[in-house]
């Protein structure tokens, strides 16, 4: 009896393990292919990746449209690096869904060539500080830097999304957290999510 009791108590730890790492090996790699496809400009194939009823708020088309803006506009020049530190939350069934919270960091270096450079240099001085601090209102204070020879304000991006899988096991979808979008998320998230925003 005590022999059948140790090999239960071991298989249950072995397969609560095993399920452990599945979730967080799945999760990871749906989260990574999905900012893969962003980064390569595959946005029809990232938004696969999106939490569907994101798009019953934004048209799929026009998410796409606003994606290709950002990346195609002759007046910014716009690179972004893989997410790197990222932290996934223990998945949490709310009704129907599981949800894991994430949190993660890129960099990006935009620059933005509709501003003229005159020749008061205090002038110029005094446009490049007023834009970076509009950048840290938007990505935190300390996280822009302005690099006086690439001319590229320099982003440190720290973020928060939700992974939501049906199962809790596989087939992820995303959705990032921006607060200033918290009436759009309150529509697609549990609240217990959303109040805490």
């Amino acid at each position: 009896m005590k022999r059948i009791l140790i090999l239960l108590l071991l298989v249950s730890n072995f397969t609560f393990g095993q399920s452990e790492k599945d979730y967080k090996e799945n999760l990871n790699s749906d989260f990574h292919e999905y900012n893969e496809l962003i980064l390569k400009q595959e946005f029809d194939k990232a938004l696969d990746f999106m939490l569907p009823e994101f798009f019953e708020i934004i048209p799929k088309s026009q998410m796409i449209l606003l994606m290709k803006q950002v990346y195609n506009n002759p007046d910014l020049e716009f690179e972004a690096e893989k997410p790197k530190d990222i932290e996934y939350g223990e998945p949490k069934k709310i009704e129907a869904k599981y949800y894991s919270e994430i949190t993660y960091s890129y960099d990006i270096k935009m620059k933005f060539n509709t501003i003229e450079e005159r020749d008061d240099e205090e002038q110029n001085k005094l446009n490049r500080n007023l834009l970076k601090l509009s950048l840290e209102k938007t990505f935190g204070s300390g996280n822009v830097e302005f690099n006086e020879e690439t001319e590229f304000y320099e982003i440190h991006s720290i973020k928060n999304a939700f992974g939501i899988s049906e199962n809790g096991m596989s087939d992820w979808k995303f959705i990032v957290v921006e607060p200033q979008q918290k009436f759009i998320l309150e529509k697609i998230l549990p609240k217990e999510l959303t109040e805490k925003l």
